[in-house]
């Protein structure tokens, strides 16, 4: 394929992995037609959360991101000065529409589908044919390459081994944090948070401003310090009893006059659009009941593209990474594979891309070996520079864990000043 040839690529989903792909693409590749397939009414993936129709939505009313925005931005393209050091979610919102409005929108190369949701993928006559489906029809489209962009946060992972637990959820006593919003509900309660990513510490931090009790419930409580002093750390949880209101931990103790449980236990990848022959590959054989959803990858060559038929990709499959630089680096590999300036392996362990959970610090190692995938190419197809990681974003990226913990710190005495005024919790006020 030369640049000059007409090609035509799907992208499915318009979150911060579809956008950056669309940029990537549209200044690298002027030839190819580009329609991206967004299942929202606007951009912004999970970062867009209207107000008064944020029900089914995974973020919540007061949520600010776990990295500082001078980690998080797009290549040349900064936050506005005015925007706190850890941006709101709507702060995050604003920034990808104004991202959309310079580099995608009113682009001639670049079709977009709002309210589109795509249904079936499938390989027909060495074509992608996508089928999709809004509001007045469902059509079927031809692509020559496609670029998965549909995220990970649809689909809650929920326990399956705790005894008694399904008549909490058919009485709403039990939840994920997906279906979280606002500490309201909890006023005088008793609840339990379970898990202790991101999330579970930030809405245990938020129920403690009006909640009677607040349990979280992980794994190692002992080696979690960490806490709010209004927050008391539990072991996991072995059985649940609706009637009596109670908990058995694995250690043996009882909680009692529990009210709420909230799962803060994070989701499974899932592709139900995907034909199954290609998705049993991709999600391999820890697929879940409903065969759409697993909690590892396999056969992603890069955690990105597809060994078997290196024309499919996906795009920000990993976890605990920094988003959006890391999906414009991918993009800019995808461009040079699909054009086949960039060689993949196509025989290597797939178990070894099943996991994508980074462990602390691994995300670097996995952004400068992109980085000299890119610089190994004698001539680039594509044009576009994505952020190098240097001295200084190493430095910083470092520094962020400790960085976040001293602001749980803050965040914590925030809640425990709120709740002297019996006050609800909200961000406090912003800082740069």
């Amino acid at each position: 394929m030369t640049v000059n040839d007409k090609k035509r690529l799907a992208i499915i989903g318009g979150g911060p992995g579809g956008l950056a792909a669309a940029r990537v693409f549209s200044q690298s590749l002027p030839n190819f037609e580009i329609e991206i397939f967004v299942k929202d009414y606007d951009i912004g993936g999970v970062w867009h959360y209207p107000e008064q129709k944020s029900d089914g939505r995974v973020m919540y009313d007061h949520l600010e991101t776990n990295i500082s925005k001078k980690l998080m931005q797009f290549s040349g393209f900064p936050f506005e000065e005015n925007v706190p050091l850890y941006p709101s979610r709507r702060n995050i919102w604003e920034y990808l529409k104004a991202y959309y409005k310079t580099f995608i929108a009113n682009k001639d190369a670049i079709s977009i589908h709002f309210s589109t949701e795509v249904t079936y993928l499938k390989k027909k006559n060495f074509q992608w044919e996508i089928t999709s489906k809004d509001e007045l029809r469902t059509t079927k489209s031809d692509f020559d390459f496609v670029i998965v962009a549909s995220g990970h946060y649809s689909v809650p992972k929920l326990p399956t081994n705790i005894a008694g637990l399904d008549l909490w959820f058919d009485n709403k006593g039990a939840f994920h944090s997906k279906d979280f919003k606002n500490c309201e509900f909890a006023r005088e309660k008793v609840v339990i948070v379970v898990g202790n990513g991101s999330s579970g510490q930030d809405i245990a931090n938020q129920l403690t401003t009006v909640a009677k009790k607040v349990y979280n419930s992980i794994k190692e409580p002992a080696s979690n310090q960490l806490k709010a002093k209004l927050i008391e750390t539990v072991q996991t949880i072995d059985s649940a009893d609706w009637k009596n209101r109670s908990v058995t931990l694995s250690d043996g103790r009882v909680l009692q006059n529990i009210d709420y449980i909230i799962f803060a236990t994070g989701y499974y990848y899932s592709f139900p659009f995907i034909e199954p022959s290609v998705r049993l590959e991709v999600l391999g054989e820890g697929v879940t009941g409903d065969k759409h959803s697993s909690v590892n990858l396999h056969n992603l060559w890069e955690h990105m593209i597809y060994v078997k038929d290196p024309t499919l990709s996906f795009i920000l499959t990993p976890q605990l990474v920094i988003p959006f630089p890391l999906s414009e680096l991918q993009a800019a590999i995808m461009v040079e594979v699909f054009c086949k300036s960039l060689p993949i392996t196509t025989t290597f362990d797939s178990n070894a891309c099943g996991t994508h959970n980074f462990p602390k610090g691994k995300d670097l190692e996995y952004y400068a070996e992109l980085q000299e995938l890119l610089n190994s190419i004698p001539r680039r197809v594509g044009h576009f520079e994505p952020v190098v990681w240097d001295d200084r974003l190493i430095d910083l990226r470092n520094s962020s864990y400790t960085d976040k913990e001293e602001r749980n710190v803050l965040l914590a005495e925030h809640a425990q000043a709120l709740k002297k005024k019996k006050a609800p919790y909200f961000l406090p006020a912003p800082h740069t």
